[in-house]
Order: structure tokens, then C-alpha cells, then sequence
């Protein structure tokens, strides 16, 4: 048990130690961070080249294994940069092509987003410049541009395309754009970047004859020595032997040559040399030597085009195949939610078909209870004010034979004509009102008097039938009990119209009543009901009787 218990201690401190050792190497990169900065873009001659290369590619595993897109980003952005500047286009642009790729993930660009992007589009134009696609290079540089938020980066597009346009004969047109970026840097000062842009602006003009492209290229050329820039020294004499070979001066042609062949050994790359040696060996008007270099420079870049394995190419491929199955997805979840809104369309119609049956069969229902109180009230009616006379009747003849009955024959038949005409079909005059004052003015005798207001105020035209019938069965139900019970002497009846609405008041003088006792009143409520509209009741014992009716 002891040895397991050390053999643990010492597993656990040696992983302790490792992952210190580990962190102590993330410090230390960053620690070099501005160390192989500096070597990797502004002395491309140092023998810590290949070191400050190797220090980018680690970081960026890092950030990539510690989740950190943006500056594995940015490393890969500038091993693209390296790559670029040792020809090796292939390599440059597929950490181009890495660095897009993870670039997706960001679904919103900030400012800090943009300015990667700036970037990349730049490098993949100058990989596509390199390898001759002026077309393609011209295309990202102009992506670039529509994105670019600094003075800085428009002047960096800005030059390069110009290197683009010149190596395609348009001298014009960059001549132009390098005179801009010459301007700009003038404003800023920055000596450095004014003698590149300066021997640019003189390598255009020498194409165009212009007066001061000799001047011009001199003077960026005494810069760049007492700036000690040996790469932009290289390009000054190189650009004055080209200027010299333009204009058949072949011994200041080969004078600069052999100066820019000299400052290539010193920056010891082959790149440098080997373009300083076909410079050289242009100027002797050898066949043999000038076929020899012709043949080379075809063959070198076939071979750069065909080592190319189009990975931009195949980026963007699989660009195009996300936005047609992003398409297509869009299209799927479209008539998705079109079926959807279709499903629920249909639920909604099924609904509503079933509530309407469900309120048909109600009111179905409402009618046949109507149907059933109505009946049970005639039967009752019959039977208590019809059937009693006639028996009190047959009674008085069985026992009193050859007793005159007309007056009480009479009188049943007054009170079954009075039931008749409560619940028969109302046939309307052609005018309402009149039919109205016909119903209330039957009710008015010696003892009690009946009072209407305002009824021809009221537009009976916009009334329909069935509110009508329904009015007319309320006042009937109204005036029959005010007859009955409430031993009034006035009535009065009142016809107007509220915010849009029929309403009409009933008031009577008669004994009043207990409301809560007054179940007869319960079928002009269901009657007014039946057409939304409302009745509503006001009394007390020995003050009258109210009812306001509202449709």
C-alpha cells in the first residue's frame, strides 16, 4: 500500500511539474511575441527567420487547442504573410483558406472581426497576383476595400493593386493609385513607406516617359541607404536597371544590375539572387542565355500554377454548397411553417365547425325549452282560467237545467281569444307603430290609462322582424301583468334611443311587487336575451313597477 501511495506522489508531482513547465511556455511565447514580430516583418534577413515561423505555427496550435479563434486567426494571417514572402504561394494560401474557414464561426463582424478580414482579402490577392490571376487578385483586393475602416489599410489595397495594374501594362492607372498612396504616406510622414511608394510611383512613370521618373527613383534610392533598407535598396536598383534597359542604356542597365545582384547576396536568400541573376543575364543578348531564361521563368510558373492545389478554389466550392444547402434548408423550414399555417388553418376551420354545431344544437336546445314553456304556460293558462269556467259551467247546468249560460259562454270564449291572440303569430301592419299602439292601447280601460311617448320617434324600418316580435311579446307580457296584478291606474311607456340602441322605459303606478318572488318575469329576460339585448327590473311593495328594455 505504501508504494502505491509514493508511486501516486510522484505521478502527481511530475504531471504538476509538466503542466508549470507548459504554462511557463505559453509565458515565454508571449513573451516573444513582439521579439519574432519584429523579425518576421521587418527583417526578413535574420537567421531567426525560420525560428520566428516555427514560434507562429505553435501559438496558433495553442490558441486553437485553448478555444481562441481570433488570434489563431491572426498567427495564421501572418504565416500566410511568411509563406507569401518565400514563394511558397501553395503553402500561404491554405492558412489563408484556415484562417476564413474559422472565421465562419463569427456570425456578427466587429471592428476587430473586419479588420482580420480586411487582411485576409488583401493576402489572397497578393497570392493571386503572384500567380499571375490578375483577374481573381483585382476581385479580392476590391472585397477589401468595401470593408476597410483605416486610412492604413486603403493605402496597403491601394498599392497593391497598382502592382497589380502595372504588371498588366495599365501604367496609367497605377501610376494614379501610387501617386495617392504617395500622398498619403507624405502626410503621415513615415519615411520609410514614403521611398516605397515613391519608387513605385517612379517605376510607373518610367513606363510612361514621364520627366521626373529618373529623379523620382534616385531620390527614393538615397532614402532607403540612409534608411539602411537593404530589401527596398535591392528594388531601387533593380527598377533604375530597368528604367536604363527601357531607354537602350545598357551600361547603366548593367551598372545597377550588378549593384542589385550584390545587395541580393547580401540579404542571402535565393529568391533575391536568382531574380537578380535573370536580371543580370537579360541584359547580355545571349539566344541561347535569353531562350534558356524564357523556357525558365514558363516552366517555373506552370509549376507554381500546377503545384497550386486550387485550395481557394475549393474553399470556395464548399462556400457555394453551404449557401445552397442553407438554401435549401431555408426552402425545408419555409414548407415546414407553410404546412403549419396550413395544419392550424385547418384546426381553426374544424373548430369553428364544431363550435357552430355546438351553438346550433344549444340554441336548438333554447328553443325547444322555449317551445316547452310555452306550451306548459298555455296548458296552465288553459287549465286555470279556461277549463275551471267550463267546469263551474257543466256544473251549473247539471244542476240548475234550462239556467241561462250565454253571459258565461261569453265570457270563456273572451278569455280563450285572449289566450289565442298572446301567443299567435304576429302579423305586422306596414307600420310598426301602429301595431305597437293597438297592443298598449287594448289594455286601456275606464279604470286605467295608458300612456306611449315617443314611439314615432323610432326608425321601425331599421328594426328587424324578430326584434320586433320580441319587443312585441315583452310589452304583451308586461301590460298582461300590469292588467293582473298590479292594480295600477297609469301606465306610462317611453321610446328612445341611447348611444346607438333602442331603449324603452315601462313604468306603472301600481302596488309593486317582491322581484325575487316574480318567476313570470324570467321569460322576458330568455326573450331579450334571445336577440342580445337586455331588460332589466325596478319595484317595491306600494311604489310601483319599472322595467327598462334595452336592444
Amino acid at each position: 500500500m505504501k508504494l502505491v501511495v509514493i508511486a501516486f506522489l510522484f505521478f502527481y508531482t511530475f504531471l504538476g511539474k509538466a503542466y508549470a513547465i507548459k504554462e511557463e511556455a505559453v509565458v515565454q511565447d508571449t513573451d516573444s511575441l513582439s521579439y519574432y514580430y519584429n523579425i518576421a516583418n521587418f527583417q526578413k534577413t535574420s537567421p531567426e527567420y525560420p525560428k520566428a515561423y516555427t514560434f507562429y505555427n505553435n501559438l496558433k496550435q495553442h490558441n486553437l487547442n485553448v478555444g481562441d479563434t481570433i488570434q489563431a486567426v491572426n498567427n495564421l494571417r501572418q504565416l500566410a504573410i511568411m509563406e507569401n514572402n518565400w514563394g511558397d504561394y501553395y503553402a500561404s494560401e491554405l492558412s489563408v483558406v484556415e484562417a476564413l474557414t474559422l472565421m465562419e464561426s463569427f456570425k456578427t463582424k466587429d471592428s476587430v472581426a473586419i479588420e482580420i478580414m480586411n487582411g485576409l482579402y488583401n493576402q489572397i490577392g497578393r497570392i493571386n497576383h503572384a500567380l499571375l490571376k490578375y483577374d481573381g487578385s483585382l476581385a479580392y483586393f476590391n472585397k477589401g476595400l468595401q470593408i476597410a475602416t483605416s486610412q492604413k489599410q486603403l493605402d496597403a489595397i491601394t498599392n497593391n493593386m497598382a502592382l497589380v495594374h502595372y504588371d498588366q501594362g495599365n501604367y496609367e492607372q497605377a501610376e494614379a493609385e501610387f501617386l495617392d498612396v504617395y500622398n498619403s504616406y507624405l502626410t503621415k510622414g513615415d519615411t520609410l513607406h514614403i521611398a516605397r511608394a515613391l519608387n513605385n510611383l517612379a517605376k510607373a512613370r518610367s513606363k510612361l516617359k514621364h520627366p521626373m521618373a529618373l529623379d523620382n527613383l534616385v531620390e527614393a534610392l538615397n532614402m532607403r541607404l540612409k534608411l539602411n533598407d537593404v530589401e527596398g535598396s535591392y528594388s531601387s536598383y533593380k527598377n533604375l536597371s530597368m528604367y536604363y534597359t527601357d531607354r537602350a542604356n545598357k551600361n547603366e542597365a548593367i551598372k545597377y544590375a550588378n549593384q542589385a545582384l550584390n545587395v541580393a547576396k547580401t540579404i542571402n536568400q535565393s529568391s533575391y539572387v536568382e531574380d537578380a541573376l535573370s536580371l543580370v543575364i537579360g541584359l547580355y543578348n545571349d539566344d541561347n542565355v535569353m531562350a534558356y531564361k524564357h523556357i525558365k521563368d514558363s516552366l517555373e510558373t506552370s509549376k507554381q500554377v500546377q503545384e497550386n492545389k486550387n485550395a481557394l478554389l475549393k474553399y470556395n466550392v464548399e462556400a457555394e454548397q453551404k449557401k445552397v444547402l442553407q438554401g435549401e434548408l431555408q426552402q425545408e423550414k419555409a414548407e415546414k411553417e407553410k404546412l403549419l399555417a396550413q395544419s392550424l388553418m385547418l384546426g381553426v376551420l374544424l373548430l369553428a365547425v364544431l363550435l357552430y354545431a355546438l351553438l346550433r344544437a344549444r340554441h336548438k336546445k333554447e328553443k325547444l325549452q322555449q317551445v316547452y314553456h310555452t306550451e306548459a304556460r298555455i296548458s296552465k293558462k288553459v287549465h286555470d282560467e279556461v277549463a275551471n269556467d267550463v267546469y263551474q259551467v257543466m256544473a251549473k247546468v247539471q244542476s240548475k237545467p234550462g239556467t241561462d249560460v250565454l253571459d258565461d259562454l261569453e265570457h270563456i270564449y273572451t278569455k280563450t281569444r285572449d289566450i289565442s291572440k298572446d301567443n299567435s303569430a304576429i302579423e305586422f301592419n306596414a307600420n310598426f307603430e301602429d301595431t305597437i299602439n293597438d297592443l298598449l292601447l287594448s289594455y286601456k280601460n275606464e279604470n286605467v290609462t295608458v300612456i306611449t311617448k315617443d314611439l314615432k320617434t323610432i326608425n321601425w324600418n331599421a328594426v328587424s322582424n324578430i326584434k320586433k316580435t320580441t319587443i312585441y311579446r315583452v310589452l304583451q307580457e308586461l301590460m298582461t301583468n300590469m292588467k293582473k296584478h298590479s292594480e295600477a291606474s297609469v301606465t306610462v311607456i317611453t321610446f328612445s334611443k341611447h348611444k346607438g340602441n333602442l331603449q324603452i322605459n315601462y313604468k306603472d303606478n301600481g302596488k309593486g311587487c317582491d322581484l325575487k318572488k316574480q318567476i313570470g318575469l324570467q321569460n322576458t329576460e330568455s326573450r331579450m336575451a334571445s336577440i342580445n339585448g337586455s331588460i332589466s327590473f325596478e319595484s317595491q311593495i306600494n311604489h310601483g313597477f319599472k322595467a327598462t328594455m334595452r336592444i
